[in-house]
């Protein structure tokens, strides 16, 4: 036989006729949505790579809390290398009877070595142009400051002891947070003026870097000479640092995708898998007919393997088409949370995809084909059929291995995978033994019934297997579909509802003691319900343990070592909002006890843990504390949190200022003027800015899983549709033969209608019980939300799946009553 030939007059013939037609429809979804989110996640990553040095303002650099050595500075001119000075610190800017926090810049004319600068005479922003930084005496303003001071271009204001110039409007600089969470607006000057404002004393928060630029050559050369040259508080910055913000933005919403992404390729494979099985079903009697006209097994199976081959390139190349159109509207959806220049896609994630199509196609669409080997000529005359062998089923095996591993590279989570796989996988094993635990009871039961039940329930009982993997096939993708329909939405609306539309937009700092009371009526008096201001002290980290400090997680290029390391404490009688206790115990209002709360992170950071003391410096005095608890603290909160909270009981007279956030309603700021005025030491922070561009990257996000999703749900239904047609063909024949034997339409529309209620039933308590559960494990561990089952959804969609598991069932009895008997037992 000629097996190109043969391979595609079948192939043409058998098309439409359904199975392989969802084989090809599962193809194309599983490829389109991994060649999107894979696209997109690699376009994303070598912008991000490609820009890095021009976030950071250079190719290298060493940040420290003090300005660095300056043999580090003839060390790079030795090189070759350009070098810039920066430091960074907070400090309140006035301007006659007004005042803001603003972020400090101190630059030199160098900066910066890479990206640029971008300035504009004019507050719109309508010339600008490129600059190095300020002369000495002038400034470049952000547009918040101007708006916060009430200051023009031209305006003088006040910068500690000296006096700086407004002359540009500042646009765009590297290094900069993109406004994300860059809370106070920066002021660029010259070095020389923060000298002589006299900013940077002791007791100064500020940070300096020295960043270098150059070959890359002597950039690698300068990092291997400065590596051991390192103190302690001295750390290496490279471009792995840059776009922090941006990195963390996109790295939730790429989880998100990618859940929808590994949803939609798990299930194009059960699809897969099903409608294969089905087919092989269907090409036993035409293996056998070939068989007794003299074709060899290899030309049959051949031509079978054939037919996949010819279905997997349109499949494919339309996949893949579709994915790139679905990750240019990801683009659009994201929108200013990926970067303004993308590179152009890269082949690599294409072909991803296109692995992937071919690992699901012959990895679960090959196994039932090789059944056929097994089929003698003699089927034309018996009911004879070989039992799945032992290579189909490590086939299966090695294909989902495979499909799995792919899917992670394309992903790059491996986490999400393991826990979203795991669940499912355990589904099927519980969905296999239960199914099989039923039929076992039900063959025991079903002889003592009577009419349509005795009928479904033995159909169910005398195809055990088929059932079971019918069984299996309905759970998973139930499961699924609920996990994107129910579970997905509920942690989007999770992850807004962090910031409702009462979250904390503005900040109080540096209140003094004696004025509390007052700015506590004045808020109050403002329509602030709570404004709790929390005293706010800084301290030495001296001792953990009785040991100097030392980090557990240590950067790269730097020791660990935070001996007398600045600490931002406070303390307090009750347990503090926004926080979640994790271990220990927190203390009594009543205790005064030397107790410490750890916040989780800072915790890890040291490796502290229940019992263990740290001893501080608090003004002139120095205390040793034991850390009795630890918390978790909500940082989206926008609430006031610190890393180290202390008994108030027990604290004495630590030197401290008062710090408060609160809610105002939008556009209410000007109403703090009097504040501002009353107490012009205090600083007042608006971050409505903030929270909406927050708020813009979780609308974006949502617009982006709800496109991916799109894929995952098809797919969904499509094996939802393949798993209640898998034993179509078998019905058929039963209910000829039932026919033939006098049995009446109703009887068999209720026998059909019992077997696919019993299945669908069973299904959807195990899809529902399941999606609870994974639901909430991913939320918890990684999306860290805290996302109760929603049963209501849950359940919903649950007697959804057995109304259309019904719905099947009646549909697939008309066909079956329409078609004579005769014919029926023909094609059985």
């Amino acid at each position: 036989m000629n097996v190109v030939r043969h391979a595609a007059r079948t192939l043409r013939r058998e098309f439409m006729a359904g199975d392989l037609l969802t084989v090809f429809a599962a193809l194309v979804l599983g490829v389109a949505a991994m060649t999107a989110v894979g696209t997109l996640v690699d376009r994303v990553t070598l912008a991000l790579t490609a820009s890095a040095a021009e976030v950071i303002g250079g190719d290298l650099g060493v940040q420290a809390r003090a300005e660095p050595p300056a043999g580090f500075a003839e060390q790079a001119r030795q090189r070759g290398l350009a070098i810039a000075h920066r430091v960074t610190f907070p400090s309140v800017l006035f301007h006659g009877e007004s005042s803001l926090m603003a972020t400090i810049k101190g630059v030199d004319g160098a900066h910066p070595l890479r990206g640029r600068l971008r300035v504009a005479r004019d507050v719109a922003g309508l010339h600008a142009e490129d600059a190095g930084g300020p002369p000495a005496g002038e400034a470049y303003a952000d547009p918040r400051l101007l708006a916060g001071l009430g200051v023009s271009i031209g305006d003088t204001i006040e910068l500690g002891a000296s006096h700086v110039r407004i002359t540009r409007v500042l646009l765009s600089e590297p290094d900069a947070s993109g406004g994300l969470m860059e809370m106070a607006p920066p002021l660029l000057v010259h070095r020389h003026d923060v000298a002589a404002a006299g900013l940077l004393g002791a007791g100064s928060r500020a940070s300096y870097r020295l960043m270098f630029a150059g070959p890359p050559d002597a950039v690698d050369g300068m990092r291997q000479w400065l590596e051991p040259q390192l103190q302690p508080g001295q750390r290496l910055v490279g471009v792995e640092d840059a776009q922090q913000g941006l990195r963390a933005a996109f790295d939730r919403a790429g989880r998100f995708l990618a859940l929808a992404a590994l949803l939609a390729v798990l299930l194009a494979g059960v699809a897969t898998a099903l409608a294969a099985n089905r087919f092989a079903l269907h090409r036993i009697d035409t293996v056998a007919i070939l068989r007794c006209l003299g074709a060899r097994q290899r030309d049959i199976l051949g031509s079978l393997a054939l037919q996949l081959v010819l279905l997997a390139i349109p499949a494919c190349a339309l996949g893949i088409g579709l994915g790139m159109l679905a990750q240019v509207a990801l683009v659009e959806a994201l929108g200013n949370l990926v970067p303004a220049r993308m590179p152009l896609p890269q082949a690599t994630p294409m072909l991803a995809g296109a692995g992937i199509g071919l690992l699901i196609l012959f990895g679960f669409g090959l196994p039932p084909l090789l059944r056929l080997r097994g089929v003698p000529p003699m089927r034309v005359l018996n009911r004879s059929f070989a039992a799945l062998p032992a290579t189909s089923l490590l086939a299966y095996v090695a294909a989902l291995a495979a499909t799995v591993a792919l899917t992670v590279y394309a992903t790059g989570d491996v986490q999400l995978a393991a826990w979203v796989l795991g669940g499912l996988a355990a589904l099927a094993v519980i969905a296999a033994a239960a199914g099989a635990a039923l039929l076992w009871l039900l063959g025991r039961v079903q002889a003592r019934l009577r009419g349509a039940w005795r009928l479904g329930l033995a159909a169910l009982t005398r195809r055990r297997g088929l059932a079971v993997v019918q069984l299996v096939g309905l759970s998973l993708s139930l499961c699924a579909l609920l996990l994107l329909a129910v579970i997905g939405p509920g942690l989007l609306g999770q992850w807004r509802d962090r910031l409702p539309a009462d979250t904390p937009n503005h900040f109080l700092l540096n209140v003094q003691r004696d004025q509390a009371q007052a700015v506590d009526q004045a808020l109050r008096g403002l329509g602030v319900a709570d404004p709790d201001l929390q005293p706010f002290g800084t301290g030495r980290l001296l001792a953990i343990n009785g040991k100097p400090p030392q980090r557990a997680q240590v950067d790269e290029g730097d020791d660990g070592n935070d001996a007398d390391r600045p600490v931002n404490f406070s303390w307090r009688h009750g347990f503090p909002p926004a926080n979640t206790l994790l271990e220990g115990q927190y203390w009594d209002a009543s205790s005064r006890a030397d107790e410490a709360s750890l916040e989780e992170g800072w915790a890890r950071r040291y490796g502290m843990s229940i019992g263990d003391t740290l001893t501080l410096q608090l003004g002139e005095q120095e205390r040793t504390f034991t850390v009795t608890s630890v918390r978790k603290a909500d940082w989206d909160s926008f609430r006031v949190n610190f890393f180290v909270l202390l008994n108030a009981g027990a604290v004495g007279d630590a030197p401290y200022n008062l710090i408060s956030s609160f809610h105002l309603p939008s556009g209410r700021t000007a109403a703090l003027a009097p504040v501002a005025r009353q107490f012009p030491n205090v600083s007042v922070l608006e971050i409505d800015a903030i929270l909406e561009r927050v708020r813009e990257v979780i609308e974006r996000v949502a617009q982006a899983v709800q496109l991916v999703m799109g894929f995952s749900l098809a797919a969904g239904v499509l094996v939802l549709l393949a798993a209640l047609q898998a034993t179509a063909g078998e019905r058929r024949y039963d209910s000829a033969v039932l026919r033939t034997l006098g049995a009446r339409h109703g009887q068999l529309r209720g026998a059909v209608l019992v077997e696919f209620g019993a299945l669908g039933l069973l299904a959807a308590v195990l899809a529902v019980a399941a999606a609870a559960l994974i639901g909430a494990l991913v939320s918890r561990q990684l999306f860290e939300l805290a996302l109760a089952p929603p049963w209501v959804p849950l359940l919903a969609g649950g007697a959804g799946g057995v109304l259309l598991s019904l719905l099947a069932g009646w549909s697939g009895t008309r066909s079956i009553l329409r078609t004579p008997p005769v014919l029926a037992l023909r094609q059985g």
